[in-house]
């Protein structure tokens, strides 16, 4: 070391001394920097929670309670029967889906003719079509709920040189889901089902001291009260 020079040698030392504070009192150094790099990178590989709006589909078999037509000289009984048929559930906002049902019931019915005394037997089925809203009690693995919906109602007589009948239907009920994993489950319900007919409508417009008014009226009624029970698996996607 006899050939050193003691000022480089303090020179070199007071700039490595100097550096080690930077490092010291900087975290975001390259260590940091690294870190930093390699939180992002696992972060990216996480799966994300938000896997957009939850779809349900749920084929389903039950049994129909048909009821009745009480006419002016007659009755007209439909059977109970089993029924079969699927439904679409579709979330809109949290709890409450948007839902589409489809049921048959492959039936027989009894037209009574109080006066005459005649009874003839009719084979047809009754095919449910509707459109409405769930809305779900609570979350969990249990999930009571609520049903309405609207749609059509089509009697499907099977006998030849009858006329079939369509109708305008509401339906009210409820039931409850359990599931066994985020994507299985099983529904059970119970649905009050009512066809109904417009007998008639009405317009009309008066004129008096307040001015004029108008409104319209219309006439509806239940052909007959009907009901139903169900269950299925629920596929989640």
């Amino acid at each position: 070391m006899k050939n050193s020079n003691p000022f480089k040698i303090f020179m070199v030392a007071a700039i490595m001394i100097s550096s080690l504070n930077v490092l010291a009192q900087n975290p975001t150094s390259s260590t940091g920097t690294v870190q930093q790099t390699y939180q992002l990178e696992q972060s990216a590989k996480k799966p994300t929670s938000n896997t957009g709006r939850r779809i349900e589909l749920t084929p389903i078999y039950g049994y129909s309670l048909n009821g009745s037509v009480n006419l002016y000289r007659a009755k007209f009984k439909m059977e109970n029967a089993a029924h079969y048929g699927g439904i679409l559930s579709v979330e809109v906002m949290p709890g409450v889906l948007g839902e589409f049902s489809y049921t048959r019931s492959n039936t027989t019915a009894r037209y009574d003719d109080f006066v005459s005394g005649e009874r003839t037997d009719y084979d047809m089925m009754i095919d449910y079509f509707q459109l409405g809203g769930v809305k779900e009690v609570t979350k969990g693995p249990i999930v009571p709920y609520g049903i309405l919906s609207l749609g059509v109602t089509w009697f499907n007589f099977q006998t030849h040189g009858v006329s079939d009948h369509v109708s305008f239907s509401g339906v009210l009920g409820g039931g409850v889901k359990y599931f066994f994993s985020d994507r299985l489950g099983i529904r059970l319900q119970g649905r009050l089902l009512l066809p109904m007919y417009f007998s008639g409508g009405g317009l009309f417009v008066g004129i008096g001291g307040g001015g004029t008014s108008g409104g319209v009226g219309i006439s509806t009624g239940v052909i007959a009260v009907q009901g139903d029970f169900s269950g299925g698996l629920i596929f989640r996607f």
